[in-house]
């Protein structure tokens, strides 16, 4: 998809993921690495457990699809040669501390009068400016900032995060898509522009919408263990746990029913269970002693058998039940075997081959297609290229030339139609990118089946019924929404038109309905050639599982982010909320943008089978590469930091003054710890040989925890937090939804933008983790009512007059 396209990488791990990303697509992605290496080469888990600057298996695995050459930057000759590499690129992506480039001469207003052409990146915590720009953040501090951590875990204990830094995966990919849509807009403007990522706002994503909803009710949502929305989520089972829910609703009380069954089969459903009244269900409407019968039934059920005796007959049954795999059950899964997600790469030089997680997208010409570098590998090839073009011609000035410069509109993504259908929270994020960045996407909705979205807190008592749920309302801002019935033949040839206006059609059914509405791919192409059209349901198109219908909770499951989230000592659960949710809309984004790039290259459309799961699986390429590298399966650890690869002690979450406020405090250094020590104000108790040493502080890191909590819990976490940062520590307060409203840096970048919404009234929409510095980006109203936009698509975008728009009405086709 990106062939042609240069990228020059500086990147440190928290950017490792982008460049990544745009390498297995087809960029020519070159690791620009000091002299004597990147320091992730010298971060362990190492191959065979021997320390060498090949054998870190997180630099191997996050560093696919990329050539390497190592330079002084800061050097007269090694500048040289980058201003050189700066000439033939179309890409610059870099993570260092806001203003460090710019100080050495290679920040973007410099770069861009050498390349006008330049999409420059910077991935960073907080973005390039803001009150906390210049905070020290790792991926433990953005978690607690993020709001994520405040809502994961129990109750008895801190706020926790996943044991793999996944700040990084989110914030990889939304760094890929804003570069992709700063490359379409080049394409029109022939100008680069600059691409601002702050991985604390990235991370807000994963929390889906629930920082906008406390804007509306004002209520501070809480952790809960295994619990979503009051619901138990994980189970015991005889060898591990499974996520399912007793959640109702027309999607899911089949479910409910098919797993009775199952329990009565085996014996072991009492005939109150066989008797109950599933159709008229409610999860909302429980109480407290009609949940604990429920869950103490099910609950005894799941314990009895194992978790691949109940996945099996999940599958078997259509139930809504996963198993909370590990990297060794991921690696044998077997519809992941089937679509190829593992590809093997040897590394003759080190006497092995290596399982890595391929990219997920089943589209054309993504794929890994080289090792991590070897430090310095490419110098001779690279640099003997550039002698013989110096000013090289990139795919993208190709497309440049082939196009017209008619202007599209402020927005990256003016003019583009995009077509949706489907439901749930996946699908509908990855079109807020094309609503935000100046597309105009259509939603088809139903009356008959509304989205879950829609129905998940509905009661008798809602006062707006279907149009009354902020989740899916804060989900959906700046989308139309058109209602149609798509049992009628006629609703069918009214999305078959407006597949016929649409650049981009997206839709996360499990596979079955677009094709008996002959709007599968081959529909879609026989209506429009060059249709990008994009299928993201949990597990694909293909493969013996193809069918299975879970949602994000056993995507999270399947994947293996619940068993790497929490302690070793409790049930695998979180992070909070679904995290297939929030990974793979990005990546669903990003590959539609990335081929309709392509299609400017080529006229061809193309089909993108995406499924949820491989996204989530490829994000922790990492924990699969040390499975199939060392045979190691990584687990949870609570908020400690990797054992195998340790730099931080303390590192953890600690208590601060008031009811259930903490804060994140690590220290990587010695001068690290010297400067914790000095806020602390020095006390005895610092200089205990216990705490001498990084390597002693891992050790005695019990006693640490005890000490630290004993003092920051004397303190207002938001203080506590200015004074650490403020002499160099790395800190950050566990952020309730409360916190996150009130946040003075997501205010500075505008993060919530206020709209609207005709019955519940003003609401705070959130953007993305990314700023282009020559698009414009937002909202154009709130998130829809069902039907809404229906007669201004008909008539407007289709041309119906009024007379076949209230037949449609009156025969129910449309709403």
């Amino acid at each position: 998809m990106l062939a042609g396209i240069r990228v020059l990488d500086l990147t440190r791990e928290s950017g490792f993921l982008a460049g990544k990303v745009l390498g297995d697509m087809g960029a020519d992605v070159i690791k620009v690495e000091p002299l004597e290496g990147d320091p992730a080469r010298r971060r362990g888990p190492f191959l065979g457990g021997v320390e060498g600057p090949q054998r870190s298996l997180g630099w191997l695995a996050m560093n696919t699809s990329k050539r390497g050459v190592t330079l002084d930057i800061d050097s007269a000759a090694g500048r040289d040669q980058f201003g050189q590499l700066l000439d033939t690129a179309d890409v610059l992506i870099e993570s260092e501390p806001p203003g460090s480039m710019t100080e050495r001469g290679l920040g973007w207003p410099t770069l861009r009068e050498r390349n006008a052409r330049l999409v420059y990146c910077a991935i960073t915590p907080f973005g390039q400016t803001g009150p906390w720009a210049r905070y020290r953040a790792e991926d433990l501090v953005i978690v607690a900032l993020g709001g994520n951590a405040a809502l994961t875990g129990h109750p008895d204990r801190p706020p926790v995060r996943c044991s793999m830094p996944t700040s990084h995966y989110h914030g990889g990919p939304e760094a890929a898509l804003g570069i992709a849509m700063a490359l379409y807009a080049r394409i029109v403007s022939g100008r680069g522009q600059f691409v601002d990522v702050s991985l604390h706002e990235t991370q807000l994503q994963s929390l889906l919408s629930t920082p906008g909803q406390y804007a509306l009710t004002k209520t501070v949502s809480h952790r809960n263990g295994a619990r979503v929305g009051g619901l138990r989520e994980i189970w015991l089972a005889k060898d591990g746990y499974v996520s399912y829910g007793l959640r109702g609703g027309p999607a899911r009380i089949p479910n409910l029913k098919a797993t009775v069954d199952y329990m009565k089969e085996c014996g072991a459903a009492p005939r109150w269970l066989i008797d109950y009244d599933w159709e008229n269900y409610n999860h909302n409407l429980l109480d407290d002693a009609e949940l604990d019968r429920l869950e103490e039934t099910f609950g005894a059920f799941f314990h009895d058998r194992t978790m691949r005796e109940l996945y099996d007959a999940a599958l078997e049954r259509r139930i809504l039940l996963a198993p909370c795999n590990n990297a060794k059950e991921i690696a044998e899964q077997p519809q992941l075997r089937e679509r190829e997600l593992f590809s093997t790469l040897e590394y003759p030089e080190l006497g092995v081959s290596i399982e890595h997680p391929n990219f997920f997208a089943k589209a054309r010409g993504i794929r890994i297609r080289r090792p991590a570098p070897r430090l310095g590998e490419h110098n001779e090839e690279v640099f003997s290229e550039i002698d013989r073009n110096a000013r090289r011609t990139s795919g993208a000035t190709r497309i440049d030339r082939a196009r017209s410069n008619s202007a599209r509109g402020p927005g990256a993504l003016s003019g583009l139609h995009v077509l949706e259908l489907g439901s749930g929270a996946a699908g509908p994020v990855a079109s807020r990118y094309f609503a935000e960045h100046g597309a105009t996407v259509i939603r088809i909705e139903s009356s008959k089946r509304p989205d879950f979205l829609r129905i998940l807190w509905l009661t008798p008592d809602s006062p707006y019924g279907l149009d009354g749920s902020p989740m899916f309302i804060l989900l959906n801002p700046g989308k139309k929404s058109v209602a149609i019935n798509m049992k009628e033949s006629d609703g069918v040839a009214l999305v078959r038109r407006l597949v016929e206006w649409a650049d981009i059609v997206s839709e996360n059914f499990a596979p079955g309905p677009m094709e008996r509405w002959g709007l599968d791919y081959a529909g879609v192409r026989a209506i429009r050639k060059d249709s990008v059209m994009v299928s993201a349901c949990l597990f694909g198109q293909t493969g013996p599982q193809r069918a299975y219908p879970g949602f994000g909770g056993q995507g999270s499951a399947i994947s293996g982010f619940n068993h790497v989230t929490g302690w070793p000592d409790r049930e695998a659960h979180g992070p909070s909320h679904t995290i297939t949710d929030s990974l793979s809309p990005r990546y669903v984004a990003l590959a539609a943008v990335a081929a309709l790039i392509e299609r400017e290259r080529s006229g061809e459309g193309q089909y993108i089978d995406l499924s949820q799961i491989e996204a989530a699986v490829y994000s922790q390429s990492e924990t699969m590469v040390r499975y199939s590298g060392n045979g190691e399966v990584v687990g949870r650890r609570g908020n400690r930091d990797d054992p195998a690869g340790s730099h931080a002690a303390p590192h953890g979450v600690y208590p601060a003054r008031g009811d259930d406020r903490w804060i994140a405090i690590c220290a990587h250094t010695a001068t690290d710890w010297d400067a914790l020590r000095r806020v602390i104000g020095d006390p005895s108790w610092t200089d205990d040989e216990r705490f001498a040493s990084l390597e002693k502080r891992r050790e005695h890191e019990d006693a640490l925890d005890e000490r630290l909590a004993a003092w920051s819990a004397q303190f207002d976490a938001h203080e506590l937090m200015a004074r650490l940062q403020h002499a160099g520590v790395g800190a950050g307060v566990v952020q309730t939804t409360a916190d996150l409203i009130m946040d003075p840096q997501l205010a500075h970048r505008g993060h919530f933008e206020t709209l609207r919404h005709v019955h519940l009234g003003e609401l705070a929409f959130e953007r993305s983790g990314f700023r282009l510095s020559h698009s414009a980006a937002g909202y154009r109203h709130a998130g829809p009512n069902l039907g809404e936009h229906t007669e201004e698509v008909l008539r407007e975008i289709l041309g119906l007059d009024a007379a076949e728009i209230a037949r449609l009405r009156a025969e129910q086709v449309t709403v």
